[in-house]
């Protein structure tokens, strides 16, 4: 609204007063009488109406066009305001499942805490040595070595084993006794004396097994026609029981097989 250059108040109500009316959607016989008996004031009314009708019809007009910019731009906002609020929502989601996750393991922990093991309950109650028996015990059990299989068959074998003797010294290649199947216990040191017939070099083994487990597996090879082999084993008091010594050739298959006992049988 433009008001015109007058310092004449009536006449400026008289303008607004057009103004405003014709904003309002009112035709010039909405006149108030006052202005209708001033001739002056009558013409700054219709001016002011005028002014109010040409700024009404203009504002329709731009109504009337479409922005499309307006009209894209506010497309974008709700686009990413869209995504913002479904990032928002997975975002929320994730922390709580998080935090749930995490109060679930602390009360886990709690409990846990709250409940000591049955071990340590049964050892708090041990005297000293008692916990130190029962320590070694465990330990002993878990270097103790895993049961054996069966015995496997021996096989047939071109190989001629000329001796197989076990005795407890060996002087000048040549075993100085021989002992039966029950060795005493206060034998520290055993020999087993092979001689070993081969028409071509090869590979073979002397495998000594007691109870359970094997102690050791000597590899030898033999060159000539006839040929000696010598392994020994140190013996103790804890590996009573019987014991076998085992011939093996090149594929580890057992072609001899020596059984005694040592100490007493377990």
């Amino acid at each position: 609204m433009q008001i015109p250059e007058t310092d004449n108040i009536h006449f400026q109500h008289a303008f607004k007063t057009g103004y405003r009316l014709a904003l309002e959607g009112k035709t010039m016989a909405n006149m108030p009488s006052a202005v209708r008996r001033d001739f002056d004031m009558r013409e700054y009314f219709q001016r002011g109406w005028e002014q109010g009708h040409q700024d009404v019809s203009e504002g329709l007009l731009n109504n009337a066009k479409t922005c499309w910019k307006c009209r894209f731009l506010w497309g974008a906002v709700m686009v990413l305001g869209g995504v913002a609020t479904a990032y928002s929502i997975i975002y929320s989601y994730e922390k709580e499942q998080a935090q749930l996750a995490q109060q679930h393991q602390s009360e886990r922990d709690q409990t846990t805490l709250k409940q000591p093991p049955t071990e340590e309950i049964k050892l708090s109650v041990l005297s000293p040595q008692q916990r130190e028996d029962l320590q070694a015990n465990l330990i002993e059990q878990a270097n103790r070595p895993k049961p054996l299989p069966a015995l496997t068959p021996v096989v047939d074998s071109p190989i001629n084993i000329i001796t197989a003797q076990l005795t407890t010294q060996i002087k000048d290649d040549k075993p100085i006794d021989e002992l039966s199947s029950v060795v005493p216990k206060y034998i520290r040191i055993l020999n087993f004396f092979t001689q070993i017939e081969s028409t071509k070099s090869q590979i073979f083994y002397h495998r000594w097994r007691v109870n359970n487990q094997y102690l050791s597996t000597v590899p030898f090879t033999v060159e000539s026609s006839q040929s000696i082999q010598i392994s020994s084993q140190k013996m103790s008091s804890a590996w009573q029981g019987r014991w076998d010594i085992e011939i093996l050739n090149a594929k580890h298959d057992i072609i001899y097989r020596k059984t005694f006992i040592y100490g007493r049988q377990q």
